[in-house]
């Protein structure tokens, strides 16, 4: 049900026709999710074009609070927003790290730029993260946490999170050695981890969402004991409420533009659950007031994305395309670019790094940064003839991430049994075969290196040298000496 507010009075406790509200404890809960970016307010169309929205209205709206509480946040930060995107999360960190969060997660959206990436977030935010179900190296990844515990006025309150495991399937080359746990064994799990501990009351953060086998409804209809799933992921304008058995569920509403609140009520003798409503509060800043302090930065973050974003780079006289699953005019126009600054036998990148083609006429910055969205180094690779052509033959093997390369031409069968794909490789400099037993030299991203193929084969090289140069800027630069697009080449041959 999609309500604005509710009241359950639970069974078992009306007298005189109404809730029992004497010796109550009243424990607050406020919960943002899905910002995607929107970390400004703005005229906000769905409430009737008046300003709203953004960290700066959600801590003056915080610091108005008469009552303790606690507030939590369900990730997805990124989004649609480019203003959010293209800092790749620093505006959480300098934004959101000023709010007095109790404990936040995040979705599978927030992966999309690599653990590395995300980690540098989460590490920058002085609360801490839960997400129960994935594990790095079978360890619950740091600096995240399975769990926390709080005591609100003799309540004891449980918190864990879920992640979809589309985080590890979407994003697979980036996170290497993460592992997924199932939902509805890990909450399991969970809830029978805080039971022992003594908790009173257990929240779910979940970005499950309703997509997929297992959303919250079906979550909430396996698992007892989650009293309350805060729900993200589901990129849905206005606030929803759900309730599956005796599981609440609460989804805020994407952008930021709102908060919800869920009033909890409890027997201060027993500490069982008495009474839960929820509202949604609209953000106004004509209500509530900005944080001069986060309002100011918020402006200087969103002048300074704006500035850049819109940086011209180069026109292109027609679109370039990109391919998942075969060598692409954008994937071998990009290689290009780092085997012309490299001046080194060839240069490889992998296709699922270059994430979106790039259109005809006007490219600006951002139109570079959703192309190649990844904050990648180079690094140099000499290696034996032999490791290199394994590695190039298990590169060509991975599904939807094909070997974007330039500097040689690759004769191959894709009809031929693995490891026999490759039947020769020839450097275009002088038409030599590689041989196993030589010595030659590449550049790739540390993203390749680390397993960007879905293997670790480029690791078998006699020598590294990580340049510490961001891909991307090798990019742009040669981009922007393009005095003409050069016709599309391709480097892979298919072999008689």
């Amino acid at each position: 049900m999609r309500l604005k507010a509710f009241v359950f009075c639970l069974a078992g406790v009306l007298l005189s026709g109404g809730c029992v509200r004497e010796e109550l404890a009243q424990v607050d809960v406020f919960y943002t999710a899905d910002a995607e970016g929107f970390y400004w307010s703005r005229p906000e169309p769905r409430l009737e074009n008046r300003e709203a929205g953004g960290y700066a209205v959600l801590k003056s709206f915080l610091d108005k609070q008469q009552q303790s509480f606690l507030l939590f946040d369900g990730g997805n930060w990124f989004g649609s927003a480019p203003e959010g995107s293209m800092t790749k999360g620093a505006y959480v960190a300098e934004l959101a790290g000023t709010l007095p969060y109790t404990a936040a997660s995040v979705s599978e959206k927030d992966f999309v730029y690599g653990w590395p990436s995300l980690r540098d977030v989460v590490r920058e935010l002085p609360y801490p993260f839960v997400v129960s179900n994935l594990t790095l190296d079978h360890q619950i990844p740091w600096p995240m946490h399975d769990y926390q515990i709080r005591t609100v006025d003799g309540v004891k309150i449980g918190v864990f999170g879920i992640v979809s495991a589309a985080a590890i399937h979407r994003n697979k080359t980036r996170l290497v050695g993460f592992q997924a746990q199932d939902p509805v064994e890990c909450a399991q799990k969970m809830v029978t981890l805080l039971k022992e501990k003594g908790v009173d009351y257990i929240i779910l953060l979940s970005s499950l969402g309703d997509a997929g086998k297992t959303g919250d409804a079906e979550l909430a209809a396996e698992v007892d004991g989650i009293d309350l799933i805060l729900s993200a992921n589901k990129d849905l304008e206005n606030a929803e409420t759900d309730q599956v058995g005796g599981t609440f569920i609460v989804y805020p509403g994407a952008r930021l533009d709102s908060v919800a609140h869920v009033r909890l009520l409890f027997d201060k003798k027993t500490n069982r659950l008495r009474d839960v409503s929820f509202e949604d509060i609209p953000l106004l800043k004509a209500s509530f007031g900005e944080d001069v302090q986060i309002a100011s930065r918020a402006q200087t973050l969103l002048n300074e994305t704006r500035k850049k974003m819109n940086a011209r780079v180069t026109e292109l006289p027609r679109a370039v395309e990109t391919s998942l699953s075969r060598e692409s005019e954008l994937g071998a126009l990009l290689a290009q670019c780092l085997h012309r600054w490299a001046k080194l036998d060839g240069a490889l990148l992998n296709a699922d790094s270059v994430r979106a083609s790039l259109p005809a006429g006007r490219i600006s910055e951002y139109d570079l940064y959703k192309a190649y969205p990844y904050g990648d180094n180079i690094t140099f690779l000499t290696m034996k003839g032999e490791a290199f052509l394994r590695a190039l033959e298990a590169s060509a093997a991975e599904k939807d991430n094909f070997p974007q390369v330039a500097g040689f031409t690759v004769e191959y069968n894709p009809q031929a049994p693995a490891g026999n794909k490759i039947k020769q490789v020839m450097l275009e400099k002088n038409g030599r075969i590689i041989r196993p037993r030589e010595t030659y030299r590449f550049a790739v991203t540390d993203h390749v290196l680390a397993g960007g193929f879905g293997h670790d084969k480029f690791i078998d090289s006699l020598e590294f040298k990580n340049t510490f140069v961001e891909a991307r800027q090798i990019m742009r630069s040669c981009l922007a000496r393009q005095k003409e697009l050069p016709a599309f080449k391709p480097h892979w041959k298919v072999a008689q």
